[in-house]
């Protein structure tokens, strides 16, 4: 599992040139089948629009690179789009544009910088996050140790998903510490008094620094 940057949340922006209306709308994907899902979204969202152009770069090596100018000139909607997120070095990202005439033919160079803009706006607005290998793990203790075990997992920035309660307290966490740590932590702050499962290898959001 390697660490690459993904975009944070699903986002659309707006914005009109010479009367056209371009509408970003960024998506975090998986695989090829997610690209015509979004499409569909797309086309149901914004009925009767010129032209969905899009730009995708899938995998976590960003071997997976695919766009459609969707009846633009060629080279004028797609491959921008595409070159915003191959730029910012994206994976598992689609950008469509949705693109409304206006009535003003816009030129080559219009049109380029016209989808650039909107692609690199949209991601703007979407934000970018670091995904980071992980795992999540289920803690099985007692009731006496969950108040300092509970404080102590947020020190330490371990996420806790949920609580359950019967005869014994179970905390189900993720975090991105090395799981031997982690373990190590954990029992030393119980005395051993407790049960650690790792349930399986996931991926967290983290927030690239400056």
């Amino acid at each position: 599992m390697k660490t690459y940057l993904t975009v944070g949340s699903q986002a659309a922006h707006e914005i009109t040139i010479n009367k056209s209306r371009f509408i970003g709308l960024a998506f975090s994907i998986e695989d090829e089948s997610d690209i015509a899902l979004c499409l569909d979204r797309a086309r149901v969202e914004y009925p009767a629009a010129t032209h969905y152009c899009y730009g995708a770069v899938i995998g976590q090596d960003g071997l997976i690179q695919r766009f459609s100018d969707d009846g633009e000139p060629g080279g004028t909607a797609g491959m921008p789009i595409l070159q915003v997120l191959v730029q910012k070095e994206l994976r598992n990202v689609l950008v469509v544009v949705v693109r409304y005439f206006g009535g003003i033919k816009l030129g080559a160079g219009s049109l380029v910088r016209a989808y650039t803009q909107s692609a690199v706006e949209v991601i703007d607005k979407a934000g970018i996050v670091r995904m980071v290998p992980g795992s999540r793990g289920l803690l099985t203790l007692g009731y006496t140790q969950l108040g300092s075990v509970e404080y102590l997992l947020r020190q330490w920035g371990i996420g806790i998903e949920d609580i359950a309660y019967s005869d014994k307290v179970s905390i189900r966490v993720t975090t991105d510490m090395p799981w031997d740590e982690l373990c190590g932590r954990i029992r030393d702050a119980c005395s051993g008094n407790v049960q650690i499962i790792r349930l399986d290898d996931i991926y967290l959001a983290k927030h690239p620094g400056p």
